[in-house]
């Protein structure tokens, strides 16, 4: 199968993401914010902060087969092997400076300068930001998101908004900037599109057959 003509511009784009972070993570060009998945990455990007998404480290380690090597590092500090194999994979590749990221000129994960979570998608991320956080003695910050909802009630989403708004002002100071309106609106407004574009690459590959893979994606 012919691998589809996006992939060199995806490849591309993934190395010049990567060129940012390493920038701004050893020349402290700017304030690098980790952030998990469903986090607060608009605030953060309108604030400045390069984000880096360890999520998708954890993936890369299991992709280039080297998370097995590295899990048994977080095994041994304590970390359960119940636990969620993201976690204990980059827990181990920092503590072990083995990671896939070298091919991108990284010697280890990025430092950060604070760690963002959400525990939308799950409890565990918080305790591995924490870890982080202990390491570098910088801050971690999050949303604790009220899960296992039937019906969503206008109370639930004014406690997580405040959450959202709560984290503004602790970010605010470590980016050293305030937070421009018109910039997270157009923050905003490119999240959304990538989110309708990438719906519509899902709603594509309900096709049969569908015109890229598990892999591609």
């Amino acid at each position: 199968m012919q691998p589809l003509r996006a992939t060199d511009t995806l490849k591309a784009t993934m190395a010049a993401y990567f060129d940012e972070v390493r920038e701004a993570a050893t020349q402290r060009t700017k304030p690098v914010a980790w952030c998990s998945s469903v986090g607060p990455a608009e605030i953060l990007r309108a604030l400045g902060f390069v984000v880096y998404f360890p999520e998708n480290h954890g993936a890369m380690l299991g992709a280039s087969r080297l998370a097995n090597n590295c899990m048994g590092r977080a095994h041994a500090r304590g970390y359960s092997p119940e636990i969620c194999s993201y976690l204990t994979s980059d827990v181990g590749s920092y503590l072990s400076g083995e990671t896939p990221l070298k091919s991108f000129g990284f010697e280890n994960v990025p430092k950060a300068d604070v760690l963002c979570f959400n525990t939308n998608q799950c409890r565990d991320v918080r305790d591995w930001f924490e870890f982080y956080g202990r390491e570098w003695n910088v801050p971690v910050l999050g949303i604790t998101a009220v899960r296992d909802v039937d019906d969503v009630s206008e109370d639930l989403v004014e406690a997580e908004a405040k959450q959202f708004e709560a984290l503004v002002p602790q970010l605010e100071a470590i980016a050293g900037t305030k937070l421009d309106a018109a910039r997270l609106a157009e923050v905003m407004e490119t999240s959304s599109r990538c989110t309708q574009a990438w719906g519509e690459c899902l709603e594509l590959c309900a096709q049969r057959p569908a015109p890229m893979s598990f892999f591609d994606a």
